[in-house]
């Protein structure tokens, strides 16, 4: 019979599986793009989502589980998006601020599930953290959006500016 906390201890799992995806893809992403801007933003990410495996990994152990060490399904469906993006279009700065950006709104999908479990909203510790955590995924989500709209502002820009040259 599955308990709520075996229910809790999967959803934390989860969690930490898309967290080592999140590691994953923006290592990838570091190493794919030459713009040094990015890879500073996307190493922090790297760091913000090791430290979330460690929270959560302390929260599972505590609940008597074991922490998982691996990507998800969902993360490895993402480390294969920045794997095809990479290949077909290389160090395009848009193609993987995309890419970024799938993978963010997958861990707040993730995220939501969990905040939505029972046993989580018993916690108001637990929901702080889980919380604090998807709030910081949005943030970095609104800086890949905000990144990827200048970029696509900047070759719109560049393109009217070739068309209007050529008249």
């Amino acid at each position: 019979m599955t308990t709520q906390y075996d229910v809790l201890l999967t959803a934390l799992n989860e969690l930490i599986e898309i967290n080592y995806s999140r590691i994953d893809g923006y290592r990838k992403a570091a190493d794919d793009i030459d713009g040094g801007d990015l890879q500073g933003i996307f190493r922090g990410m790297v760091n913000e989502s090791e430290h979330f495996t460690d929270q959560l990994s302390e929260h599972v152990e505590k609940f008597g589980g074991d922490p998982t060490s691996g990507s998800t399904f969902s993360g490895k469906i993402h480390q294969v998006w920045l794997d095809f993006k990479a290949a077909v279009s290389s160090n395009n700065r848009e193609t993987i601020l995309s890419s970024c950006e799938f993978g963010d709104q997958t861990a707040i999908k993730a995220y939501d599930t969990a905040l939505a479990l029972d046993k989580v909203q018993a916690s108001p510790d637990f929901m702080s953290l889980l919380h604090a955590q998807r709030s910081s995924i949005q943030e970095s989500l609104s800086v890949i959006q905000s990144l990827k709209n200048s970029e696509h502002d900047a070759k719109s820009e560049q393109d009217a500016l070739s068309i209007q040259s050529k008249h």
